[in-house]
C-alpha cells in the first residue's frame, strides 16, 4: 500500500516539472518585441492643382459664374395662400328697394367699373326724379330772380345817381339782390342733393326693357327703372339675386374682385420672424406654374402667434396683371432679407467638400483647374458667402464642380506598382 501511494507521488512530480519546462520554454517567444506596422488609414494628400485631358472636360459639362460682391441676403421660406386683395373685394348691393328686372352678368365674367350688372326697378326712384325736376324748375326760376333782381338793382343806381330815387330805395334793391342770389344757391344745393341720389340709382347706358331701347336722358319723372353698376374693373365672383328678387340695401347682389393685385397669406415660423420686416421683397411660386416666380413686397406681419402652429401671419402684396393667381391656391414664398452688408457670394453648386475641407475650383487656363480653400458663413436663396479665401469677380465652377472633386481625389491615389 505504502508502496503504491509513493508511485502516485512521483507521477505527479513528474507531470508538474514537465508541465513548468513548457511554460518557461514559451514565455519567450509571448514576450519578444514586435515591430510597428505602418498605418494606412491616413488619406493621401490632395493635389492643389490639375489638369483635365480635353476628351474628360467635354464630359462633364462644366459652368462657370463669378463670385460676387452684393448685399447679403437672409431667405425665409414659408408656406401660404392665395387670396383676393380685401380692399379691392366689392359686395355689391341695391342702391334702393326694388325689384330685380334682369341681370346682366354671369359669375366669372370680367366687368369694366361702371359697366350695369342688373336692371332694377326702383321702388324710390321715380320718387327722386320727380324732386329732381322739381328741383331743376325751382333753380330755373331762381335765377330769373336772381337776374331780374340785379337788373333792378342797376337801374336804381343810375336814378340816385341823377337825383331821381332816393337812397333808401337803392339799399333796398341791394338787399333784393342779396336776398335772391340767397334763394338761388339754396335751390342749387337742393338740386345736387337730387341729382346724386339720382345717380345712385340710374343706370350708365340703355337699359333694354322688351323691344324699346331707353335712354337715362329720355326718361321722365315717373319712370322707375335703374341699374345696379360695378365699382371698379374686376371679375364677377358671386351672383346672389335673380330676376324677379326684391331687394333692398342690406340685401348682397354681387361680389366683384379685382385680380390685378392679390394677397398672399404666408404662415411664417416664429423663429424666423426676427429676420424680415416690412418692405422686404418676396418671390412666390405656385404648382400651377412650374418655373415661374411672381415678385411682391411684404406688407403687413400679424401682431400675434398661432398657438396652434406657432407660426405668425405675413400678408404680402403680389401684382397679377393677367390673372394668373387665383384665390385659393396654395404657394410657396421665400422672403429676402437684407442683412445690411455686403458679402462676397458664390452658387451653393461651386462649394464641394474634400476631405472635410470646403473647396472652390477655379479655372486658369485650358483644362487647368486650381483647388481653393474658403471660410463660408450665410447660405440663403442658392448662394453661400465666402469669409475667407476667395475674392470678388473670381471666376469659379458651378454645376459639374462634383466631377472635378472626383478627379483631383482620384489623383491623390497612388499608383499600385
Amino acid at each position: 500500500m505504502l508502496t503504491r501511494r509513493r508511485l502516485y507521488v512521483s507521477i505527479g512530480v513528474a507531470a508538474a516539472v514537465a508541465i513548468g519546462g513548457l511554460v518557461v520554454l514559451r514565455v519567450p517567444a509571448s514576450t519578444a518585441p514586435t515591430a510597428v506596422q505602418p498605418s494606412t488609414d491616413a488619406a493621401p494628400p490632395v493635389p492643389s492643382a490639375m489638369d483635365v485631358p480635353r476628351e474628360a472636360l467635354a464630359n462633364m459639362n462644366l459652368h462657370f459664374a463669378k463670385a460676387e460682391l452684393r448685399p447679403l441676403m437672409q431667405t425665409v421660406q414659408a408656406t401660404g395662400v392665395v387670396s383676393f386683395d380685401a380692399r379691392r373685394l366689392a359686395q355689391v348691393s341695391s342702391p334702393s328697394r326694388g325689384r330685380i328686372e334682369a341681370v346682366d352678368v354671369v359669375i366669372g365674367e370680367h366687368v369694366r367699373a361702371g359697366q350695369r350688372l342688373a336692371i332694377l326697378d326702383a321702388f324710390d326712384l321715380s320718387d327722386v326724379r320727380s324732386q329732381v325736376a322739381s328741383a331743376q324748375a325751382a333753380v330755373a326760376d331762381a335765377t330769373q330772380a336772381a337776374a331780374t333782381a340785379a337788373m333792378a338793382f342797376t337801374r336804381a343806381t343810375e336814378l340816385v345817381g341823377i337825383g331821381g330815387m332816393a337812397q333808401s330805395e337803392l339799399e333796398r334793391r341791394r338787399s333784393m339782390v342779396a336776398s335772391a342770389q340767397a334763394t338761388l344757391r339754396s335751390r342749387q344745393a337742393d338740386l345736387q342733393k337730387w341729382l346724386g341720389m339720382r345717380q345712385r340709382m340710374q343706370p350708365t347706358g340703355p337699359i333694354e326693357t322688351g323691344r324699346a331701347n331707353i335712354a337715362l336722358r329720355n326718361m321722365g319723372p315717373r319712370d322707375s327703372l335703374g341699374a345696379v353698376v360695378a365699382p371698379f374693373d374686376g371679375v364677377i365672383n358671386s351672383v346672389g339675386a335673380a330676376a324677379g328678387d326684391i331687394v333692398d340695401t342690406s340685401v348682397q347682389i354681387f361680389t366683384v374682385a379685382d385680380l390685378s393685385t392679390v394677397w398672399v397669406q404666408a404662415s411664417v415660423p416664429e423663429r424666423a420672424l426676427g429676420s424680415i420686416k416690412v418692405g422686404d421683397a418676396v418671390a412666390v411660386t405656385v404648382d400651377a406654374y412650374p418655373g415661374r416666380q411672381f415678385d411682391g413686397r411684404v406688407t403687413y406681419i400679424a401682431s400675434q402667434v398661432d398657438p396652434n402652429t406657432g407660426t405668425v401671419m405675413v400678408r404680402c402684396d403680389l401684382p397679377n396683371p393677367d390673372g394668373a393667381l387665383r384665390a385659393n391656391m396654395f404657394a410657396t414664398a421665400k422672403i429676402a432679407s437684407p442683412l445690411g452688408r455686403h458679402a462676397v457670394l458664390v452658387p451653393d453648386a461651386a462649394l464641394q467638400d474634400v476631405n472635410g475641407q470646403t473647396v472652390v475650383f477655379i479655372p486658369s487656363g485650358a483644362g487647368h483647374f486650381n483647388k481653393q480653400a474658403v471660410r463660408t458663413g450665410v447660405s440663403s436663396g442658392g448662394v453661400t458667402e465666402v469669409i475667407e479665401g476667395l475674392k470678388a469677380d473670381t471666376q469659379v465652377v458651378t454645376d459639374g464642380s462634383y466631377w472635378l472633386k472626383a478627379d483631383f481625389l482620384q489623383n491623390a491615389i497612388p499608383d499600385e506598382g
